[in-house]
């Protein structure tokens, strides 16, 4: 019994030890992802687990993208949005397209870009897109970090971009390195409901 206290006390001593970004990686690796739930913005839907309930959900439209955005609450900003570039099936019903377009070929149209952020282009180091896959989808996968002026917090960013049919998808996160854990999780949870339109 006398041993039981000691090393009781030890494990209080090491969890209270944790750094906060030991305690905000295990969070992401473990806190319950909300239930699926099907998005559709266009005539293509997409479904998928959303982040936990800390992160607030919100519509997104910008840069000819449509769909959700969830933010961190209480965070630095982070976010994760997962949009359809509504610019490319608009295109393809426009040319009676009954082929699907390459990703390949379309998904620079919406490829990260640095005009517009509201911190200077030489706050990010950007890599190269490499091919890659995502929840089983083929896809481009380009990662960047950020050094914001005046903040302690290295940001990093993911972009994923991938296809149904003919619809041009992109799944992004920026956040505090542990969160892209969480990221991860949700966009794996991306699956296509067979009620979609197709082509």
């Amino acid at each position: 019994m006398r041993m039981l206290i000691p090393l009781t006390l030890l494990l209080i001593v090491l969890a209270a030890c944790s750094s906060p970004e030991e305690k905000a990686l295990k969070h992401a690796r473990e806190e319950p992802l909300q239930p699926a739930e099907t998005y559709t913005w266009t005539t293509q839907p997409l479904t998928f687990q959303q982040p936990p309930a800390d992160w607030r959900r919100d519509r997104w439209n910008q840069g000819g993208l449509l769909g959700v955005d969830f933010i961190h609450a209480k965070s630095v900003g982070e976010r994760i949005y997962i949009a359809e570039y509504v610019k490319v099936a608009r295109r393809a019903e426009r040319e009676g397209r009954r082929e699907p377009y390459r990703l390949e070929d379309v998904y620079e149209e919406t490829l990260f870009s640095l005009e517009g952020w509201p911190v200077p282009a030489d706050s990010f180091t950007v890599h190269a897109a490499v091919l890659d896959t995502m929840a089983g989808l083929e896809a481009y996968r380009l990662d960047f970090t950020m050094n914001p002026p005046g903040r302690e917090h290295q940001l990093v960013g993911r972009e994923y971009y991938f296809m149904v049919g003919n619809h041009l998808f992109q799944a992004a996160f920026l956040g505090l390195p542990a969160n892209l854990v969480l990221f991860e999780r949700v966009v794996e949870t991306i699956t296509v409901p067979e009620s979609g339109a197709g082509p």
